[in-house]
């Protein structure tokens, strides 16, 4: 089965005025999906189930002015990750990515497989990443951007330093150099990075209080597990799963009963 992505390689992107086209449909889907995310989880969770259960909000309502500047530098991050992308892109039609778009039955073992091992590797590149970014040399020249959302908010998920955009942008096209990858897999893995970006700033707990004692969702970062980390600053580095921090002792010892506090059930 193919997906007839066939048109999108009869235009040569390495010329200025298509790369250029590209580049701004991109930035535009980037942006735009960024800020639709954001605002629809922050009205429909944060302020309307945000005082429900299982919701329970961890700080209050975020002020205007940090939404204007989270929503400033996930402009200029979106402007990364659009270039990211379009270099993606012209990897493929030129031949040097793994990227792919024919179905096989292999794909039935491949594709879930290929999925989570994508996974693995962006959690540890971004766990290692994360932890060099705190040193005291590095921190206070890109990554404090982020850390100036003390209390963060949907609108803070994608508010990066360009540099620190670019270091998280620079994955994906680097990893479909390697690993072989359908455009499903690629689509997916772009919907979980924007969707637990999300989650995770929202100030908003969504994980049930039997999370903890679950084989799958103990291993979730959540809203608590990373509003700690912007609160503390030297544990909790994880990304979408806590493993890494479990493994280098890095999370913090009062996570647990934080979270417990957040999740437990109202009278």
């Amino acid at each position: 089965m193919d997906f007839n992505l066939d048109w999108l390689l009869s235009t040569d992107y390495t010329q200025p005025k298509n790369f250029l086209v590209i580049f701004s449909i991109l930035l535009a889907g980037i942006f735009l999906r960024y800020l639709a995310l954001a605002w629809i989880y922050h009205e429909a969770v944060y302020k309307r189930l945000g005082d429900k259960m299982p919701f329970r909000r961890l700080h209050e309502q975020i002020r205007l002015p940090q939404v204007k500047t989270e929503i400033w530098y996930s402009f200029l991050g979106a402007i990364i990750f659009a270039v990211a992308g379009a270099l993606m892109l012209i990897f493929w039609q030129k031949g040097y990515s793994q990227l792919y778009s024919t179905l096989t039955w292999w794909d039935i073992l491949w594709i879930p497989f290929s999925y989570f091992a994508a996974l693995f590797i962006h959690e540890t590149y971004y766990y290692w990443l994360h932890r060099w970014m705190h040193q005291p040399k590095v921190i206070r020249h890109f990554h404090h951007i982020h850390h100036n959302s003390l209390y963060t908010s949907s609108f803070t998920s994608f508010s990066f330093h360009p540099i620190e955009a670019g270091l998280q942008a620079i994955f994906l096209p680097v990893l479909v150099l390697f690993l072989p990858m359908h455009f499903l897999v690629l689509i997916a893995l772009l919907i979980t990075m924007s969707i637990t970006a999300v989650i995770n700033h929202a100030g908003v707990e969504v994980y049930p209080n039997q999370a903890l004692n679950s084989k799958f969702f103990r291993w979730m970062v959540g809203a608590t597990h990373h509003d700690m980390h912007h609160l503390k600053y030297r544990c909790n580095y994880g990304l979408y799963f806590t493993f890494w921090d479990v493994w280098m002792k890095t999370e913090d010892s009062g996570f647990e009963k934080r979270f417990e506090a957040h999740t437990q059930r109202r009278n």
